[in-house]
């Protein structure tokens, strides 16, 4: 079973100051879990600040992207301040 522990955490591709990761839990379906400024996460620094270490990160911004639905099908939104815990949770639910 995939969890937290199995994302691969990089720079963020538009910022310096925060980090990504996505995970495939099933065919076309993604976790995608960034933290850093201006995301709805928080840091050693404070809510919303720089992150550039996964260990620095107490919460992180996620969303599940479904590409096997059509675009009006899509949930847009982002849930923001998820603890490890809770993208265990969304991994187990979205897999």
């Amino acid at each position: 079973m995939k969890t937290f522990d199995d994302l691969k955490f990089t720079k963020h591709k538009v910022t310096k100051k925060a980090i990504m990761a996505s995970l495939e839990l099933k065919p076309n379906v993604f976790i995608s879990v960034v933290a850093g400024e201006g995301m709805y996460s928080t840091s050693r620094k404070g809510v919303r600040a720089e992150c550039t270490k996964v260990e620095d990160a107490s919460s992180f911004e996620v969303a599940i992207i479904d590409e096997n639905l059509p675009d009006d099908q899509q949930q847009w939104d982002v849930n923001g301040w998820q603890t490890r815990e809770d993208i265990n949770k969304l991994i187990i639910e979205n897999s």
